[in-house]
């Protein structure tokens, strides 16, 4: 879908019609929105505005292909979060600044391009252009990863209750650790990501030139915070998955004890009733008539014995 938002009378005008956003001139242009369009529609923005629009869907994105300054434009390749509520992935976006309008392309519908639309409508457009509209957009992304980092922070505290309950230890949590480390590692991937595009561009003639340093020094602030969290979850899910490592290794302990309290007592009798039950003739104990309830008795002592013992040690 094509979505083009331009001035109109000193209002900003939203419309979809690939015809009609042709006929419009390009100085009246603040945000082209290329979603999920066509592979023709996209040749004749790249042929109307001499700009390739192609999406980089690589995931390791060289940073000459991730920031590309021009005289005329400026383009910037990065990559969204996108949360479809069971998997975490990275998709490719493309941001164009050209001629003081902003042009985007990307394959999937986000939350942040949804609220700036809204935010459009009600937005002066005496402080309105392509930089400004991008800058924001890019507040929204983070904000969007934010909620997603939020939601990973309530799955560890949900893991670390669990754990603390000391109930269903098994090798599923360890399944569960391993999983939102991965989520974590592709989110710190997508914000370095970010956190380089904010350092090229405030580097750039586009920006330097322009008052709007001190709003990408905020970013980058943000940035820097929203690394840090990653590090603290990075760094509870490590204690986490060591406790867990820890209580599972000391059931597995307690197991064993407890097979070699039964192995010791019960060894004396095996013991006895190994000898005696060998088949040689002279066993002059075999004759003697209180030879059996002897031997029970003796095996039932030594057993009671060795209880008592491990008892005493506080080994049971």
């Amino acid at each position: 879908m094509t979505t083009l938002v331009y001035k109109k009378n000193g209002k900003s005008e939203r419309i979809n019609d690939f015809n009609k956003i042709l006929e419009i001139p390009h100085s009246d242009y603040l945000w082209l929105d290329l979603l999920d369009v066509l592979e023709e529609e996209k040749s004749k923005f790249e042929e109307l505005f001499d700009v390739n629009l192609q999406l980089i869907k690589k995931k390791k994105i060289r940073h000459s292909f991730r920031f590309v300054e021009r005289e005329d434009h400026l383009k910037i390749n990065t990559r969204l979060l996108h949360w479809d509520g069971k998997k975490l992935t990275g998709k490719s976006i493309l941001f164009v600044l050209k001629d003081g309008y902003l042009i985007t392309n990307h394959g999937i519908s986000h939350l942040s391009f949804k609220d700036e639309f809204l935010e459009l409508e009600s937005s002066d457009l005496n402080k309105l252009n392509g930089k400004i509209i991008f800058l924001k957009i890019f507040e929204k992304i983070l904000e969007y990863d934010i909620d997603i980092i939020e939601k990973i922070t309530q799955d560890i505290v949900t893991l670390s209750k669990q754990i603390n309950d000391k109930e269903n230890l098994d090798e599923d949590l360890i399944y569960t650790i391993t999983a939102l480390q991965d989520r974590l590692i592709l989110i710190r991937r997508n914000i370095i990501d970010k956190q380089r595009v904010i350092l090229s561009i405030s580097k750039s003639d586009h920006f330097t030139k322009s008052n709007k340093l001190k709003v990408m020094t905020v970013i980058e602030k943000d940035i820097q915070s929203i690394l840090d969290y990653i590090s603290f979850d990075f760094e509870r899910l490590e204690y986490i998955q060591n406790t867990l490592m820890g209580l599972i290794n000391l059931r597995q302990n307690i197991i064993m004890k407890i097979f070699t309290i039964v192995s010791v007592i019960f060894l004396p009798p095996t013991l006895i009733a190994s000898i005696y039950g060998m088949n040689f003739q002279d066993m002059p104990e075999l004759k003697f008539p209180y030879a059996y309830p002897i031997a029970i008795s003796v095996m039932a002592t030594l057993s009671l014995l060795a209880l008592f013992y491990f008892k005493r040690k506080k080994w049971i």
